[in-house]
Order: C-alpha cells, then sequence, then structure tokens
C-alpha cells in the first residue's frame, strides 16, 4: 500500500457522526482503527453526544482507544459499578489542592452523604441512573433537607464528572442549575453577650472551659478537645501586662463514636498562637483548669479520665451543651460560639487579615461567613465603634 492510501486510510479511521434518530435523541457512531463502523450511544443533548464522539476520536488518535472501550476500566466493570462503589473510588483517588489525598473525615463524610442522602441512588448501577432519577431524588430531599441535599447533590455530580471521564457512563445526569449553590435564607444566629456570660455561669467543668475557649478564642471543637497543658502559656507585655496565650497545633477528629485521630488542624492556616482576651473571664477560666488537671505537659485540658490521657467521645459535647444553652435562652450551634469571638474581635478594628490569621482560615471567603451586622448602625453613623 502507497503512502497516500496508508493517510486515506488513516483519515477513514479518524471519522465518526452524531445523527438523530426517530427518538429525538442524538446517536453516535464512528469507524474504529479496523474499518468497523461503531454505534456509541444515545444521546438526548446534541452537545454530549458531540463530546462523547471526540473523547473517542481523540482515543483513537492516542493510541488509547482499547483501553477505553474495554469491558473493564481499571479492573471496573462499567455495566455494575454502583454509585456507592464509584464514590469510594473517587474519593480514594482525589487530592486536594495541595496535592495531598483527603483526610478521613472528608472521606467519611462522602460516604455518609451517599449512604444517608442519596440512598435510593446508592446500590444502583451508575449507568442505570437516569436524570429523571436523579430530578425525582432531589425533588424528594431538597424540601425537607435542603443543606444536606445540596451538599449531596455536589458530590453527586462530581463522581457523576468522574465515571464520565472514566467512559463508565455516557452521560452525565446531573442537570439540575444552581442544586450546589445553596444557601440559607438566614445565617444561625450569634448569642448575645449576656447568653454567653449565663453559659459560663452555669456550665460545669470541663464544659465551661471548652465554652470559654470557643467563645473568647474563636476554636474549633477538635482544637479544644486536643489541648493540652504544655499549650498554654503566660507571657509579659512591653508593659509588664502579663497575657495567657493558646497554642493550637493539633486537631482531634473521630473515625467512630470513640476512635480518635490526632493530627494537624483543619488547615496549614490553623497552627496559630492567640492571646486570650482580658474580658469575659477565659483567662481565670483557664488558670482554674490548670489548677484542676494533673501537671503532666501531655495533659489534656478536657478528657474521659482523671489522669487527662482520654479524649472525649465524639458526641460527649452535645448533652451539656444543649442544657447549657437552653437553660441561657439560646438555641444555636456551639460553633456559633466561635462566629460571636470573631464577630467581637472584628468589631474592635481587626483587619480581614488579622481575622483570617486569628479564626485559622485559609481563606478571606471563609472570614466572612462569621460577620454579622449586629444593629450597629446608627452608632456607626454617629462614628462610635
Amino acid at each position: 500500500m502507497s503512502q497516500d492510501e496508508a493517510k486515506n486510510r488513516g483519515q477513514r479511521r479518524a471519522r465518526g457522526s452524531v445523527s438523530k434518530n426517530r427518538a429525538g435523541n442524538w446517536q453516535v457512531r464512528y469507524t474504529d482503527p479496523d474499518g468497523k463502523r461503531r454505534a456509541a450511544g444515545t444521546y438526548r443533548l446534541k452537545g454530549d453526544a458531540e463530546q462523547a464522539l471526540a473523547r473517542i476520536l481523540a482515543g483513537i488518535e492516542n493510541n488509547t482507544w482499547k483501553i477505553l472501550e474495554d469491558a473493564t476500566v481499571d479492573g471496573v466493570n462499567p455495566k455494575t459499578i454502583t454509585l456507592r462503589q464509584a464514590s469510594q473510588r473517587y474519593s480514594k483517588g482525589r487530592r486536594n489542592k495541595n496535592g495531598q489525598a483527603l483526610s478521613h473525615y472528608t472521606t467519611a463524610e462522602y460516604s455518609r452523604l451517599v449512604g444517608k442522602v442519596l440512598t435510593p441512588l446508592a446500590d444502583r448501577p451508575l449507568r442505570s441512573i437516569r436524570r429523571n432519577d436523579v430530578d425525582n431524588w432531589w425533588s424528594e430531599v431538597s424540601e425537607k433537607t435542603p443543606t444536606q441535599a445540596s451538599r449531596a447533590y455536589t458530590h453527586l455530580n462530581s463522581v457523576m464528572r468522574y465515571a464520565l471521564d472514566l467512559r463508565l457512563i455516557r452521560e452525565n445526569p446531573c442537570r439540575i442549575k444552581y442544586a450546589s449553590n445553596y444557601k440559607p435564607t438566614e445565617q444561625p444566629g450569634i448569642p448575645s453577650d449576656g447568653e454567653v456570660a449565663l453559659m459560663l455561669q452555669l456550665a460545669d467543668e470541663p464544659l465551661r472551659t471548652v465554652i470559654a475557649l470557643a467563645a473568647h478564642c474563636g476554636l474549633r471543637k477538635g482544637e479544644i478537645l486536643e489541648l493540652r497543658r504544655k499549650d498554654l502559656s503566660t507571657e509579659e507585655g512591653p508593659d509588664g501586662e502579663v497575657w495567657w496565650f493558646v497554642d493550637v497545633r493539633r486537631s482531634v477528629r473521630w473515625r467512630g463514636e470513640n476512635d480518635v485521630m490526632v493530627g494537624p488542624p483543619k488547615s496549614a492556616d490553623g497552627i496559630r498562637r492567640l492571646g486570650v482576651p482580658k474580658e469575659g473571664g477565659a483567662e481565670d477560666i483557664l488558670r482554674e483548669r490548670l489548677q484542676a488537671i494533673p501537671e503532666h505537659p501531655e495533659t489534656l485540658l478536657v478528657s474521659k479520665d482523671p489522669a487527662g490521657t482520654v479524649h472525649w467521645a465524639k458526641s460527649k459535647l452535645n448533652p451539656g451543651w444543649h442544657k447549657v444553652r437552653a437553660v441561657a435562652g439560646y438555641g444555636g450551634r456551639f460553633h456559633s460560639l466561635r462566629a460571636y469571638h470573631l464577630t467581637w474581635f472584628g468589631q474592635r478594628g481587626a483587619s480581614l487579615k488579622e481575622l483570617q490569621a486569628r479564626g485559622g482560615h485559609a481563606t478571606h471567603v471563609m472570614v466572612m461567613q462569621y460577620q454579622r451586622t449586629t444593629g450597629r448602625e446608627l452608632d456607626l453613623l454617629r462614628g462610635g465603634k
């Protein structure tokens, strides 16, 4: 065969077509490297069909077509793999912006979303999940639990895009606009100064210490429950006044109710040294707490055992917190104590960067979630703070 004949034959192999069938859907056909005419699925949208054809032709051009068209892809049968299995594979292979594997907490959250929120779709083969199935699921859950539904939809869409890239499915059935963008119409309220003061007055130890560190230092639950005696220190300021400091270097997370993991905070920015405010009583509470626990530097501030060696269980905080907040007349989340502190810090003139550093946030976008309007408009107009 001459070079011209080979060139013409190669051009034929790279051809394909998209055409509309009688049902109004778009059929993809192409010629494989052996000259055989093949069908490659039917799509509702022409754009999806054209993308599918482009991927196939690119695979032929790059000599990866046989891999893409195998009965199994990376050891997985595209016909039988379920959403739950695909989610597990997606989570295992995904990396964060720093190139690191996902944390156990994130992986567990994805698993929870599939098992608890995406329940009707969880054990169905990916290829059997159609747009109508996703729409029906969404209509059921979005009204009842909109926040959870939005998070689950975001994960579902990510898994489906992952499966589409691997050619496990022929089209992504997630087509609901703005389903991933849900935000509550009202942000969770933060407690008042009086409510926080009353909580600290009513709480027994060690819950009082936990609330003080959240409300007056803005620490996260996991950061508080991993604090040890060695993480608290005092330092004399330039004017001779003594200040207390909290070093946040670690955080605790839970695999189950009692199975804990100790590691770095939520992000690298979470490693920080925080001064304890003079107002609010946190200094006295910390001082008293240190007097009540063993003197070993590794002693946990909050522990299940008198020796200070065993972390609280995952749900240990909730009963005491719910009781104290109810008596104080507050109905919000424990995490709102963190928002209370960062709002307080911002009202004292902290810059956005200073707020970001104190909260241990990776971006200023996260900082803004903790800012609230607090009815100070007239005071500000008068020139007050």
